[in-house]
Parts: structure tokens; C-alpha cells; sequence
């Protein structure tokens, strides 16, 4: 497994962890998702992101189950909902979670988006709190502008925030603009999320290419030199990055055995150019949104 460390701390986690979305919302997929879990876990998966919005806390139970022997081994992290943004809304939001996930410590705790109720520096004095309560070791940040994780950090005071956690993939490069490069100079991990695009339901359904589009068509021929598919390509490629790791949602061991493969290629000069011709990247930044 290969590692990178977590913004400024001496935590090491693995490039790919395992995301959780869409766990517990079919309780006849439970003993899978469980199943899927532990197989990351003995691959070198250490991390594992979940969030309280997840099927209303239904993630967080699955992954209780699947880390209930060996919790002391896992990178855990999960997400205060916007909603619950108040200073005790955290608090209670972060204690009702640890009581889902069975566990007395959580290693990352995140503001799950930007709220349009509560002001950042209220949300991060509960955050600090809760570390200097040893309820959470770091804090971090998820779909935060450049501006807005400034605000984040001045509100910590000497605390790190170790974090942003961002959309990430191929048909979705607006973060190389502001967010990566801020990141990257204030030594703040970037953690990406939807390494294969993003469901219908977000973003107006940008997704991964389909079968039969010519951005398809490049990746299948460039995966094909490598005896790789297309999305172990996509995914190596989003890890080109210094300082940024990724957590694709798996929901099988198959899926997790994909993606630990995706860390073996070494994509050349010209794959990666080929890549940003069907998939250029665009002058915007990444838009700031408020739940």
C-alpha cells in the first residue's frame, strides 16, 4: 500500500480509502457492504469515510459492524451534516454519531458542506471542542472554497485543519483551478470524493463516460496498454496529485480489488496528455454551495 501523509500531521493514510455512500439504505445489502469493508480493510484499506446524513446514520452502523475487532487499525471519518452546524449542534451531531459508529474517537470530523444557517467560526469552535474533549483527533472540511477554508483555519486558532474533502474526477477538474493549488500550498490534504462522477441526482449527472463515447474510447485503449479497465486508469489518474488521496465507494470485493490495482500504473507523459484533450480542464473554480 502506498501512503501520503495528512496535512501537517504525522498521520500516514493510504492513497485509496473506502467511501461509504449509499451504505444502509438496503438492509439485504448489509452482510455485503460488511463483507466489502473487511476485504478493504485486510488490503491495506485503512481509511474509511462515512458521514450521519448517510443513509441517516445507517453508514455509520454498517461500518460499526465491520470495524468492531479491529477499530484501533482504521482511519476513521465521517461528517457533521450543515444542518447541524450550531456549536451544540456539533457537539450532539458528533456524540450521536460515536454512539452509531461504537467507538469513543473519531480520527477525522467534517463539516459535511458549507451551511446557509451557521457561520464557520461557529461550527469550528465546536470542532475544537471536541478535540480538546479527545471526542475527535482532527478536523477537516468538506466542499470548502479557498475562501471559506481560510475562515475555517482562523477560527481554529492553534489547532491544524487538516482537510477539504471535494468532487473529484474526470469530467469534474474545476478543483485544479483553487482549490488543489491552495491546498497544496497550506499543506492541507485533498480528499476526493467520486472518483467515477457524480450520481444523477447532483450536479446535473456529470458521471464517468459512457460505453461507446470517444472520452470512453481513450481510456478503454489507454487501460488496454496497461492490462487495465478505464476506471483504473481514471482513478491512478486523479492520484497524479501530491498531497490529495481518494475514496471511491466500493460495494463489493471485486470493485475493491479493482481499485488497489489502479495504484500499480504508471500512466505516461502522453496517456496523461491524451487524457487532458478528451477531458480538458476549464477556468472555473469550484462553485461554492450552501445546504
Amino acid at each position: 500500500m502506498k501512503y501520503r501523509s495528512l496535512g501537517t500531521t504525522n498521520e500516514k493514510l493510504p492513497l485509496i480509502g473506502q467511501g461509504t455512500w449509499t451504505y444502509g439504505e438496503n438492509q439485504s445489502e448489509a452482510l455485503e457492504e460488511i463483507k466489502a469493508l473487511r476485504y478493504g480493510i485486510e488490503n491495506g484499506l485503512t481509511l474509511i469515510d462515512t458521514a450521519e446524513e448517510y443513509a441517516k446514520g445507517g453508514a455509520e452502523r454498517i461500518v460499526a459492524e465491520a470495524i468492531k475487532d479491529c477499530r484501533g487499525d482504521i482511519f476513521l471519518t465521517t461528517k457533521v451534516s450543515a444542518k447541524n452546524c450550531s456549536y451544540k449542534g456539533v457537539i450532539e451531531a458528533c456524540e450521536k454519531s460515536l454512539e452509531r459508529l461504537n467507538t469513543t474517537y473519531i480520527d477525522l470530523y467534517l463539516q459535511h458542506w458549507p451551511s446557509k444557517e451557521h457561520e464557520v467560526e461557529e461550527t469550528m469552535r465546536a470542532m475544537t471542542y471536541l478535540v480538546e474533549k479527545g471526542l475527535v483527533k482532527f478536523i477537516g472540511v468538506s466542499n470548502f472554497t479557498p475562501e471559506l477554508i481560510m475562515e475555517a483555519q482562523s477560527a481554529i486558532g492553534h489547532h491544524v485543519l487538516s482537510c477539504n474533502q471535494v468532487g473529484y474526477h474526470l469530467n469534474d477538474r474545476r478543483v485544479e483551478n483553487d482549490v488543489i493549488p491552495y491546498c497544496q500550498k497550506n499543506e492541507v490534504t485533498v480528499m476526493g470524493y467520486s472518483p467515477f462522477g457524480y450520481a444523477p441526482q447532483f450536479f446535473g449527472g456529470v458521471g464517468f463516460p459512457e460505453q461507446g463515447t470517444k472520452g470512453r474510447q481513450v481510456l478503454d485503449e489507454i487501460g488496454g496498454k496497461y492490462g487495465a479497465t478505464a476506471y483504473q486508469v481514471a482513478l491512478n489518474w486523479i492520484l497524479r496529485h501530491e498531497g490529495l488521496i481518494t475514496i471511491p465507494k466500493a460495494k463489493n470485493a471485486a470493485h475493491i480489488k479493482s481499485n488497489l490495482e489502479a495504484l500499480e500504473l504508471t500512466l505516461s507523459d502522453e496517456d496523461l496528455q491524451v487524457i487532458d484533450t478528451y477531458f480538458p480542464k476549464t477556468n472555473e473554480g469550484m462553485s461554492l454551495v450552501k445546504y
